[in-house]
């Protein structure tokens, strides 16, 4: 009898704490995603103003790739 009481409190909080768990990790795939294509983003645009630095002279600077600015925030 204890037992079933036991396991009838239990098992909920062990499943909502699991809950919890794929919640957070999902949540941290999801940020490192958009930091990795961030960083591959960024790695181009550098590539691209030391492309310009040494190969253009004076003209206006490459802008940055399409949505880079926006994965700033």
């Amino acid at each position: 009898m204890n037992e079933a009481i036991f396991l009838s409190i239990t098992a909920p909080l062990l499943l909502a704490a699991l809950g919890y768990i794929v919640a957070l990790l999902v949540r941290l795939n999801r940020r490192i995603r958009a930091l990795e294509r961030r960083d591959r983003l960024s790695w181009l645009y550098i590539r691209a103003l030391v492309d310009h630095a040494y190969k253009a002279g004076a003209t206006p600077i490459p802008p940055p790739p399409e949505g880079w600015d926006d994965l700033l925030d």
